[in-house]
């Protein structure tokens, strides 16, 4: 959505003061109770499309009975944009996602599909804000993040769901389906079931397609790296920034934990190879001292030697960003390609699964490690711990000359 320039200026001038008092009132009074819904109106309120809003809503549910039956009404607002795509309802997802990593935003997106394949819906996406995977010039013609990788879902193009006829936004509400399934940032956070692996699977075979020149390199290289070879297990172990332990975060898997699970599966295997997706560089020197020369991995991967993000770190190569996200998508496609899985609680994990399961095959052995949820630890829902945590990175990569 367009934002008028003056809302803009005022809504990054109140951000600093906004934000705090925003997380602590999330902190101390959740988000479905009365307090928040007043606090948010109240924010709102100087908007003029919100006052319209206010002004002519309607409860988002309600009934109608059709030949005698009683049935269910979705009422949403609708915006017509122009001529195109006359009869076709277009749901339209403009994601700004900051700080958020690659596959939960992948997890998120197949949520929002979802409702609306659901509910009948070309739904066009619009990831148009990272800090970590936003390049400031235009990749494969688009200055969506979404399309850098992927087809669009309906085939239905940015420019031409712009200037439809029949536009629903796509809002994270609870009558939008939001609540429908898992969701990346709820208070079942990481806890995925068998069950949210088959839905997404379903969608992800449907609608998530990636550039066809990407799915063909992304094969060239599996193949390449496995040599011929398909007893190969693969790895997925976060490191970084993990060691930090944030508050309502997977408590820290070591890296003798994936070592110790991963000889148990290539022992029970007899496996040939052993495939390793890592951010940390000490994680990777740890593996090749277990496993020798049946370890294969991506050379090409940025990975940190500290607590530092991966992604924060700014290398000086061209389309870094770009890169970033494109080496993400090259190692779940290539763990799922393996015969057994070990990994730890994370949204890189579940997007493997959901690919695999996609491609409607399933891992001969699968572990994940998990030791519960941080209940202590930084809080990064406070806008401040993100701040010190950022300006002390920079501080480091700064002092070792990699900024």
């Amino acid at each position: 959505m367009v934002r008028d320039k003056k809302e803009e200026k005022n809504i990054h001038i109140l951000r600093p003061l906004y934000v705090p008092v925003s997380n602590a009132i999330r902190r101390t009074f959740g988000t479905r109770g009365y307090v928040f819904a007043i606090c948010k109106f109240l924010r709102r309120l100087p908007e003029m499309y919100f006052r319209n809003y206010i002004n002519s809503y309607r409860s988002p549910y309600g009934y109608k009975s059709i030949d005698e039956e009683r049935h269910k009404v979705i009422n949403m607002q609708v915006h017509v944009l122009g001529d195109n795509n006359k009869g076709k309802v277009i749901m339209l997802l403009e994601n700004q996602s900051h700080h958020a990593g690659f596959c939960a935003i992948w997890v998120y997106i197949l949520n929002r599909l979802s409702f609306s394949d659901k509910m009948g819906f070309y739904h066009v996406i619009d990831w148009e804000e990272s800090e970590f995977y936003q390049e400031d010039h235009p990749i494969h013609g688009s200055t969506s993040i979404f399309e850098y990788y992927f087809e669009q879902p309906s085939g239905i193009s940015l420019a031409d769901a712009r200037k439809s006829n029949f536009v629903v936004y796509d809002w994270n509400s609870p009558e939008y389906g939001y609540n429908d399934a898992f969701h990346v940032g709820d208070n079942n956070d990481y806890r995925f079931t068998d069950k949210d692996v088959e839905q997404f699977a379903k969608i992800q075979r449907k609608y998530i397609h990636l550039h066809k020149e990407i799915e063909l390199s992304i094969k060239d290289q599996v193949e390449k790296l496995f040599q011929g070879k398909t007893n190969v297990i693969g790895v997925h172990a976060r490191g970084a920034d993990t060691k930090i332990g944030y508050k309502g975060h997977p408590t820290i898997v070591t890296s003798e934990d994936y070592i110790n699970e991963t000889e148990k599966m290539v022992k029970k295997f007899k496996a040939d190879m052993i495939f390793l997706a890592t951010d940390d560089q000490v994680m990777l020197d740890q593996f090749k001292n277990a496993f020798g020369n049946r370890l294969v991995y991506y050379e090409d991967v940025i990975r940190s030697t500290s607590t530092i993000m991966n992604c924060f770190i700014e290398e000086k190569r061209e389309n870094h960003h770009y890169l970033l996200g494109l080496e993400i998508i090259r190692d779940v496609y290539t763990l799922a390609a393996c015969r057994g899985f070990v990994c730890g609680m994370s949204y890189v994990g579940f997007i493997v699964q959901i690919i695999k399961k996609a491609n409607e095959e399933c891992f001969d052995d699968f572990i994940r490690i998990s030791k519960g949820i941080n209940m202590d630890g930084l809080d990064l829902n406070k806008s401040t711990v993100r701040k010190k945590i950022g300006n002390d990175w920079k501080k480091e990569l700064k002092q070792k000359g990699r900024i």
